[in-house]
């Protein structure tokens, strides 16, 4: 879970979907934002520009008041977001029985009216992180029911933000200002025995982007998932990047660029980083375009739309898939936000894809696509047993197989 720029939602089946049961429905919801989508893919939190938070499920649209909903807990049962009342504009907290609660600011006021905004909540809502001012020096917050909101160490002169909280509540990613104001991919994480909280910089010190400029945009539930975009001198240190296990970094890059400047990457991964999720913006002002993207281990990164329509999802051709924001644990629920247009006039979205009851063997290399890369991954299985590619159970690899694989090319349906 996270929080971006804004977005919608759509449903996938686990990781790279292979195979579908049923119709697709592409559905406009709203003129606004739709921020997020619960771990369980049960519902979608938002913001509408008239009504300002709502709950999105397959039963419809329901209005939670204030000014957005903009995380949800694993179940939903808990949504984050941000509030507007005497006190200020504070992130908050709702839940259907006691409605809405404040958190307010870091310290005794905010700056001016602004006291905090929240950005993502964990699995079991009794944690939720966002930037929180103290007097006008903002800082990445953690919040609880009971201890409040407290500032995240830093090792920048400047501002901090935390952007997501991992499910179990334990790792935090955000940014935090250089020196300079350039924004440092940072991740903050509990001491189990103590409960304090240490920084690191995953990004610094890689070639192109010694001082680890980027952010932390997403997370699965225990951190050992972390993903982002960085904003490196050179296109092998700029754009998507995954961090596996603490350690473990890999940088994704970007979609061959249309125009300049450009700026993208990852925003949020299914639990087992199997399928991810993100964003490419480029051109200047009024003038921005935007790209939804995703990555999978073997298709790489590239853009949503595409993807989506050969799956069957009929997204108009007008119609523009800006930003993926957030995705389901298992992979069926991504929010993103559209426009037709102008991407100032934002509107959410929905595709719900249902669930994969319906087998497709032949996808060898379950991309959803029955394809020369299954027909490769057959040939090379020529003659074995290999109980993948021996479609026909023969305990062979033959021409059986092959004739499977030929009648069955084309999407998965």
């Amino acid at each position: 879970m996270r929080r971006f720029i804004s977005s919608s939602c759509l449903v996938l089946a686990a990781g790279a979907p292979a195979a579908f049961a049923g119709d697709i429905l592409f559905e406009r919801i709203t003129d606004g934002i739709a921020w997020d989508v619960s771990d369980d893919g049960s519902m979608v939190v938002g913001a509408d520009i008239a009504t300002g938070g709502f709950i999105w499920t397959r039963d419809g649209v329901t209005s939670i008041g204030q000014v957005a909903g903009i995380a949800a807990s694993g179940d939903g049962s808990f949504i984050a977001g941000d509030t507007s009342g005497p006190v200020g504009n504070s992130a908050g907290r709702y839940d259907a029985i006691d409605g809405w609660s404040v958190f307010g600011s870091l310290g005794s006021g905010g700056c001016g009216s602004d006291l905090s905004s929240a950005y993502d909540i964990s699995d079991d809502g009794q944690r939720a992180v966002g930037l929180g001012w103290q007097g006008c020096n903002a800082r990445a917050f953690l919040w609880s029911p009971v201890g409040g909101m407290i500032a995240m160490p830093q090792s920048g002169p400047f501002s901090s933000r935390a952007n997501t909280i991992s499910g179990d509540g334990r790792v935090i990613g955000g940014w935090d200002e250089a020196s300079n104001g350039m924004r440092r991919a940072a991740v903050w994480t509990e001491n189990a025995k103590t409960g304090t909280w240490s920084e690191t910089l995953p990004l610094a010190g890689q070639p192109g982007n010694l001082p680890g400029f980027g952010e932390v945009s997403g997370s699965n539930a225990d951190g050992s998932i972390l993903v982002g975009f960085a904003t490196g001198n050179t296109d092998a240190s700029s754009g998507a990047f995954i961090v596996r296990d603490s350690k473990n970094l890999d940088f994704i890059g970007l979609l061959p660029p249309q125009s300049q400047p450009v700026v993208g990457g990852l925003i949020d991964t299914t639990e087992g980083g199997d399928f991810m999720v993100g964003f490419q913006r480029e051109g200047f002002g009024g003038f921005q375009s935007f790209r939804a993207t995703y990555w999978t281990p073997d298709g790489g990164y590239q853009e949503l739309k595409p993807y989506l329509n050969e799956l069957g999802a009929n997204i108009p051709d007008q119609f523009v898939l800006a930003v993926a924001n957030s995705i389901s644990d298992d992979g069926r629920v991504i929010c993103g936000w559209g426009y037709e247009g102008a991407f100032f006039f934002q509107e959410a979205w929905v595709v719900v894809l249902p669930g994969a009851d319906v087998p497709c063997p032949a996808d060898l290399d379950g991309n959803g696509i029955v394809d020369g890369g299954d027909l490769g991954l057959l040939l090379a299985a020529w003659g074995t047993a290999d109980e993948v590619a021996d479609l026909d159970g023969s305990g062979l690899v033959d021409g059986a197989d092959l004739g499977l694989i030929l009648a069955s090319w084309g999407p998965c349906a």
